[in-house]
């Protein structure tokens, strides 16, 4: 399914594709109506998502043009808002808009695309790709004339080698397979060899076809691995069903299992920055620096504290300070390594976890970091930020609490001395012993 979501600018883009991410649809983004018209000319659009006011035009006069078109009198259209005017829904009903929805709610945004895609598929005939492997070219071209008639693209090979092969490089979403087949590899060890891959591959449906009549050998077939069986002589109506019924449970499951991934990922990290939250800095990185500390590795804790932040929204308003925010979230995530941990830890101020970085190292992260900083000017803003570090030396474990306290009181040193600059501090042996007596204190209690 095909959506055109028409938004304003970047940083409304960026938030409709974090809400959205979960969602299998093709999304296209466009700030400009006449692109928009373009694509719905085309009748390239299942689903149409508009802001009322675009830079090249309104987007209600838009929505009315649709309505007007052969391609957009039956697709839903979506206006996105973040207007409160009570005469909206009246001028939204005569711009042909189907539904509200509110830039304070993405959620249902998300929610309401996900069922329209739910609904659409239910009614259209099966998608999805299927490998059938059947060393027989008569019987390989009476099952896949019938698995193409399902709506299904086949991949149709003659030996278990090649369609483990190519299995491993592809996604499909069914395999079907005879039992018996030339060649050292058989019907049931593709299965097995399939099921001993890991995830998502090995839980792809295995669909078993044989003309074993005996009922144990047909279960033997099952406790290889297989999902279900089909006794030949095959008859069509028997292969689409058991087909449809396991392509159907495969790309549900697939569906719920990219929700919850979706959902995790909502947990654990910050929805205006795309950064990890503060919770996951405290639980998930905590636990990382102590795993590097114990193993001599050195590690630093950086905060960052953007200057006179409070200032940008009072005067500009909080959805400028929100883009000066995300865009510094930007600039540290481009900074970072792959080991690195970068989190919004609240409000203005972020954190990153350094592994494997030494005082001086750290330093020149740090100090590299502030000028990507000032140069970024988002909206034009001249942006600062006050930075304290707190590096842990090699051989030394101390808690996260210890550490974080000690960037802290470096950061505010930094604001204290001048701002738009790094303060540092090394942690004392007498604050890692005071850690170690504490933890060992908590595990007597224990």
């Amino acid at each position: 399914m095909k959506v055109l979501i028409l938004v304003s600018s970047n940083f409304s883009q960026n938030a409709i594709r974090r809400h959205l991410s979960f969602l299998s649809e093709e999304f296209t983004f466009t700030y400009s109506v006449q692109d928009a018209r373009m694509f719905i000319v085309a009748g390239e659009m299942d689903v149409v998502c508009v802001e009322g006011i675009l830079p090249d035009g309104s987007g209600m006069e838009l929505c009315k043009e649709i309505r007007k078109h052969p391609s957009g009198h039956n697709i839903p259209i979506l206006l996105l808002t973040g207007s409160e005017d009570p005469n909206l829904e009246i001028d939204a009903k005569e711009a042909g808009i189907t539904q509200i929805f509110y830039k304070t709610n993405l959620g249902a945004l998300a929610d309401y695309i996900a069922e329209y895609e739910k609904a659409s598929r239910t009614a259209e005939a099966l998608t999805g790709n299927a490998l059938l492997v059947e060393d027989s070219p008569t019987i390989a071209n009476f099952l896949s004339e019938i698995l193409r008639g399902m709506g299904l693209m086949v991949t149709t090979l003659a030996s278990a080698e090649d369609a483990f092969e190519i299995f491993r490089k592809r996604k499909f979403d069914i395999v079907i397979s005879d039992v018996q087949l030339e060649g050292d590899l058989t019907g049931l060890g593709l299965v097995r060899a399939i099921r001993r891959l890991d995830e998502p591959y090995c839980r792809v449906p295995f669909l078993a076809i044989s003309g074993i009549t005996s009922k144990e050998r047909q279960f033997d077939v099952i406790g290889y691995g297989a999902n279900d069986f089909v006794a030949k002589p095959v008859t069509p109506k028997e292969l689409e069903v058991r087909v449809h019924n396991m392509v159907k449970h495969k790309q549900l499951f697939d569906q719920v299992e990219a929700q919850r991934d979706h959902l995790r990922r909502l947990a654990l990290t910050d929805q205006l920055t795309g950064l990890f939250n503060r919770h996951y800095m405290s639980e998930v990185g905590s636990r990382r620096m102590t795993e590097a500390m114990k193993h001599g590795i050195p590690v630093s804790l950086l905060l960052l504290d953007l200057d006179h932040f409070k200032n940008i929204n009072d005067t500009m308003g909080h959805d400028v300070g929100d883009i000066v925010l995300f865009e510094t979230a930007k600039v540290i995530r481009e900074c970072c390594l792959s080991g690195d941990i970068a989190s919004r830890a609240g409000g203005e101020e972020f954190c990153v976890t350094l592994i494997n970085r030494d005082r001086t190292n750290a330093i020149g992260f740090a100090e590299k970091l502030l000028k990507k900083i000032e140069a970024s000017q988002p909206e034009g803003i001249f942006v600062t930020g006050s930075i304290g570090l707190a590096t842990v030396p090699k051989g030394m474990v101390v808690d996260f609490k210890t550490l974080f306290k000690a960037a802290d009181e470096a950061m505010y040193k930094a604001k204290s001395g001048g701002r738009n600059r790094v303060e540092s501090a090394m942690v004392e042996p007498l604050a890692a012993n005071q850690a170690r007596t504490k933890n060992a204190t908590l595990g007597d209690r224990c």
